[in-house]
């Protein structure tokens, strides 16, 4: 019987800034790419399971079998480490995630929507159940009230307009030609951030002209293909990358090609690949100059810095949120057991009143109603402190599991509550309170 870490909530993670040849692929997933790792994930054996997938992270929540996920994970990404996340540490990091601290542009909004997706794909799907329904639910409310309450939802900002700022600070855009290499949600919001500078023209290339002109007619850009990278250097005057690509696209010889073929004007590259879309050993020519991917990391710290106390303010309805998610949670669970006790003290009371009613003698209908609505007052009463018990002791799902042990065994009238071998009752057991992962025994995470 797999043990409680394999069979409760759980969160396996992985994040574009490790790269890695497999990981692109699963990244920014279109709805047909999330459908089709669903059913993969329930062929495993999993309750229930909902992916994420951006173009910054691939994360999978789900209750079931948690070897049998890694070790599928492992098979699909041998060359990666997945984070872990048990319980209510699970809870904790989703729940940080929709409320945009875990992003790298800290607040950013569009990772609210990117959660709505695979809520509504999962539930498409059908692979979502009591448990990941009602807490993804919980999330994408957190998230709004995060954005709604603080300066986050104030000062939006995402990787890719925090890119497109810098580039601004550097190089007025207005006037310029553009060039953006990638036409996924990246290479998207690049375009639509650019559009307020007024450029004078926008080229988007893709791995297919299909996709390319998807994004690129909408805004009154050109599209091109792969192919067209390096004469479109030649012609830009700024060059943004955001490709899905195992290894750099753009080598230092090429570089030096499309210097010499550019008579020296200068060009600004702005890569956001992870890995790099352009080979950060190479030299670079003097007219060429490159923003990277790590300068645009200690800008959001930087931007972290300023934000301080909204951060502090949401990570603090954060940790409201888990503890009103965890109440939520031991009530449901409670719930069956408390169902069983009053209908037992509610069967008890009847019991009682019919033995005592022949010795009463003859009793007027509202005589007989005083003396029920006594009995029904009492038991009432009894129960509550009884109840308001219960409650406390779901904290603990072992004892729980004890007492309802306990009572099948008196009453021999058993009401189903998972055991802690089952899963639900531990959602809250494993991992670390602030959401860091934890690692399976014998296992290195990142």
């Amino acid at each position: 019987m797999p043990g409680a870490a394999e069979s409760g909530l759980f969160g396996v993670g992985f994040h574009r800034r490790e790269g890695g040849e497999g990981l692109t692929a699963w990244l920014g997933l279109p709805p047909e790419g999330v459908r089709a790792r669903l059913a993969a994930f329930r062929a495993l054996g999993m309750d229930e399971v909902v992916v994420l997938s951006t173009c910054e992270r691939l994360e999978i929540y789900g209750t079931g079998p948690l070897r049998e996920v890694v070790a599928f994970l492992r098979r699909s990404l041998p060359d990666q480490s997945p984070a872990i996340w048990l319980g209510r540490a699970a809870v904790v990091h989703l729940f940080r995630v929709a409320a945009g601290l875990d992003s790298t542009a800290v607040g950013e909004a569009e990772i609210l929507g990117q959660v709505r997706d695979a809520l509504a794909i999962a539930r498409e799907a059908g692979t979502l159940g009591p448990v990941l329904g009602p807490l993804l639910e919980r999330a994408l409310a957190l998230g709004r009230a995060v954005r709604a309450q603080t300066e986050l939802g104030r000062l939006p900002i995402s990787l890719a307009t925090l890119a497109v700022q810098e580039a601004q600070r550097r190089i007025p855009l207005e006037g310029k030609r553009i060039l953006i290499a990638g036409a996924g949600t990246m290479g998207a919001q690049i375009a639509h951030a650019i559009l307020r500078y007024r450029p004078v023209r926008i080229r988007v290339l893709s791995r297919t002209l299909e996709r390319a002109r998807a994004l690129a007619e909408p805004i009154g850009g050109e599209a091109g293909t792969l192919t067209d990278l390096a004469p479109g250097l030649v012609q830009a005057d700024v060059a943004f990358f955001a490709l899905a690509a195992p290894q750099p696209v753009l080598s230092a010889p090429d570089l030096q090609a499309i210097a010499a073929a550019r008579g020296g004007a200068p060009l600004w590259l702005v890569d956001l690949g992870a890995p790099p879309n352009v080979d950060p050993n190479g030299v670079l020519p003097p007219a060429i100059h490159r923003i990277c991917l790590e300068d645009l990391q200690a800008l959001s710290a930087q931007h972290r810095e300023r934000m301080a106390e909204a951060i502090a303010r949401a990570e603090g309805m954060v940790r409201e949120a888990v503890e009103e998610w965890e109440r939520w949670w031991r009530d449901r669970q409670v719930g069956p057991l408390i169902a069983q006790m009053q209908q037992h003290a509610d069967a008890l009371r009847r019991q009682e009143l019919e033995w005592l009613w022949p010795k009463l003698g003859e009793l007027t209908p509202p005589q007989r109603a005083r003396i029920e609505q006594f009995a029904h007052r009492l038991v009432q009463k009894l129960l509550h402190v009884q109840i308001a018990g219960l409650k406390e002791m779901a904290r603990d799902p072992h004892a729980l599991q004890r007492l309802q042990t306990l009572w099948d065994q008196k009453e021999s009238a058993r009401v189903e509550i998972p055991s802690t071998a089952s899963g639900p009752p531990e959602i809250f057991n494993h991992g670390a309170s602030d959401g860091s992962p934890t690692p399976l025994p014998h296992r290195h995470t990142r």
